[in-house]
């Protein structure tokens, strides 16, 4: 393991960009970084996010089986922030894409996933503007009392 300093804004930002350019494992990593520090009531918000990441990267490989049940899970879990969102995430329009995507899966069943249209997946963003009221909503981990990120340590695999 090794100690490696980040923010949450910086790694939502690598995590969004990766995830919109097709590198859904290293969102994965991105978001798993603060999920495992997170102890807070957006905790499943990130593992909701990981694990839709985590879907595509079955759908990449055509696992039919893995991604449909990271679809489910992964949008089950996003469930409780949709109606207003968290972190500056619009999570409706993730979860509902999310929700599309799968609806597309089922439809083409096993056969059909090396068939599916990747780019109409849903698109991670978060609005930066919005993180200091919404730490201080969530109680996130990763900020200050007056929602400003701090540097955080986190220890990672080599």
């Amino acid at each position: 393991m090794v100690t490696k300093l980040i923010t949450v804004p910086g790694n939502f930002t690598k995590a969004c960009l990766d995830f919109n350019e097709g590198r859904f494992f290293e969102c994965h990593e991105w978001l798993e970084e603060i999920w495992q520090e997170e102890t807070g009531e957006v905790r499943d918000l990130y593992k909701g996010l990981i694990q839709v990441a985590a879907a595509f990267v079955h759908l990449s490989r055509g696992n039919f089986t893995g991604a449909d049940r990271l679809l489910q899970t992964g949008g089950g879990y996003l469930g409780r922030y949709r109606a207003e969102g968290a972190m500056g995430f619009d999570v409706e329009a993730i979860a509902a894409n999310t929700e599309s995507m799968r609806v597309r899966l089922l439809a083409g069943g096993p056969a059909g996933v090396e068939h599916l249209d990747m780019a109409e997946r849903p698109f991670y963003a978060f609005d930066r503007g919005a993180l200091a009221g919404e730490s201080r909503r969530w109680g996130a981990w990763g900020f200050g009392r007056d929602g400003e990120p701090l540097e955080m340590e986190v220890r990672v695999p080599e």
